[in-house]
C-alpha cells in the first residue's frame, strides 16, 4: 500500500521530469555530510591508526524518480581535491517502476571499513553520480559536481575538543536559493503553495513563522514550518547547522480543477488574483528570507526558467531568497556564484 501511495504521488510531480523511460535525479535532494571518526588511518592496510585525530567519511543520499530496471546499479565516484580517485560508494538500487519516487542511500557497510577509508583532507572534492546496467556496464554519468569540505574550530573549553578541528561540508551556497511550487500532495486538483529555504545556525522549535503577501497585504500564514533536512558536522555544532525548511500555505491555492463539492470558500485562489506575491520567513521575530514571484491568470507561478535550465527535476522552481537579519551568523554571501547545486549554478540566476 505504501509503495502504491508513493507511485501516485510521483505521478503527480513528474511533469517536469525527463522523458518517459529515463531515470530522473532530483538534484535539489543531493545531500552530503561528513561522518566523523575519532582516529585516522593513513591507509586501509596500516598496522595501526593515528589516535586522537578526527577523520571523516561522506554520507550521501539523493532522490530519484523511476524507472530503475532490475540489475541496474547506482554508485558515486569521489575524487581527492587533487583529482585522483578516492572512493566508489555503492548505492542501494531497488527496481522502480516509472515515476516511482525513492530516496537512495549507500549500501550498508561495516563502520570499521568506512573508518579505514576516511580522510583528513579538506577542499573541493569532485564527485559523479553514475548508473550502470546490462546495456551500459561501464556506467553513464547522471550528475557531476563538487562539494567543499572546510575545517571548523571547536569549543576549546570542552576537554575532548581541545586541539582538534571539525570537518564540515560548506552549504553557504544554499542560503540564497529558494524553492516555490504548487504542491500536489494535499490535493492535486486544488494545489496549495509551498516554499522551501535554507537557514543557518540553531533553529529552535516555534521560532519560525511564514507569510505570503499580495499587493503588500498579508493573505496567508504558513500552516506548517517543518525542517525537512539538517546538514551538519560530525559534532553537530548548532551554529554550523544548515536547515532545509519547508512552509506549506494550506489556505492559499493556485486554482480549483476539482469536480468535487468540497467547500473552498475559506481559501485564497491565485488564479483569481494574478500579479505579484512575496513569501516572507520570520525567525525569532526577524525577517530572514524574502522570495518575490508572480502568478498568471491560470494560477500557476510564472516560470523564470532557472529550474528547467538546471534540469532540476520535479515541480519546484528556483527563486532568489533574499537574506536579511543577523541570525544566519557569518557566511559567504557570494558562494552561490560558483558553488550552487554543487558547482552547477543555475544559468541567469542572480540576487537582487
Amino acid at each position: 500500500m505504501k509503495r502504491f501511495a508513493i507511485l501516485i504521488l510521483a505521478l503527480l510531480i513528474s511533469a517536469t521530469t525527463a522523458a518517459a523511460g529515463d531515470l530522473t535525479l532530483l538534484k535539489r535532494t543531493i545531500f552530503i555530510t561528513p561522518q566523523r571518526f575519532l582516529r585516522y588511518w593513513k591507509n586501509p592496510k596500516a598496522a595501526e591508526p593515528i589516535y586522537d585525530t578526527y577523520s571523516w567519511y561522506p554520507n550521501i543520499k539523493f532522490d530519484v524518480l523511476g524507472p530503475l530496471v532490475s540489475g541496474s546499479k547506482l554508485f558515486v565516484e569521489i575524487d581527492h581535491p587533487n583529482g585522483t580517485p578516492w572512493l566508489i560508494v555503492n548505492m542501494e538500487s531497488p527496481s522502480l517502476d516509472e515515476d516511482v519516487l525513492e530516496t537512495i542511500k549507500p549500501e550498508s557497510m561495516d563502520s570499521s571499513t568506512e573508518e579505514k577509508l576516511a580522510t583528513i583532507e579538506t577542499g573541493a572534492f569532485p564527485f559523479r553520480i553514475k548508473m550502470k546496467s546490462a546495456n551500459n556496464p561501464a556506467g553513464m554519468t547522471i550528475f557531476t559536481g563538487k562539494f567543499n569540505v572546510v575545517l571548523l574550530s571547536l569549543d576549546q573549553n570542552i576537554t575532548e575538543y581541545r586541539g582538534k578541528k571539525e570537518f564540515m561540508v560548506d552549504y553557504d551556497w544554499h542560503l540564497p536559493l529558494g524553492y516555490l511550487w504548487l504542491n500536489p500532495v494535499m490535493d492535486a486538483d486544488v494545489p496549495n503553495l509551498s516554499s522551501q529555504v535554507c537557514l543557518k545556525g540553531k533553529i529552535d522549535a516555534g521560532v519560525i513563522q511564514s507569510y505570503v503577501f499580495y499587493n503588500g497585504k498579508q493573505i496567508s500564514e504558513g500552516a506548517s514550518n517543518a525542517p525537512t533536512q539538517t546538514l551538519t558536522s560530525g559534532a553537530d555544532e548548532p551554529h554550523h547547522r544548515y536547515t532545509i525548511l519547508q512552509s506549506n500555505f494550506a489556505n492559499l491555492r493556485g486554482f480549483n480543477h476539482s469536480q468535487s463539492m468540497n467547500n473552498y470558500s475559506q481559501n485564497f485562489f491565485m488564479d483569481k488574483n494574478p500579479g505579484d506575491y512575496e513569501v516572507r520567513i520570520m525567525r525569532s521575530g526577524q525577517l530572514v528570507r524574502s522570495i518575490k514571484f508572480s502568478v498568471g491568470k491560470d494560477g500557476a507561478i510564472v516560470d523564470n526558467g532557472f529550474a528547467k535550465n538546471a534540469k532540476l527535476g520535479g515541480v519546484r522552481m528556483i527563486f532568489p531568497a533574499i537574506i536579511s537579519g543577523t541570525l544566519d551568523g557569518g557566511f559567504n554571501a557570494s558562494a552561490w556564484k560558483t558553488d550552487a547545486l554543487f558547482g552547477n549554478p543555475p544559468a541567469g540566476f542572480s540576487i537582487p
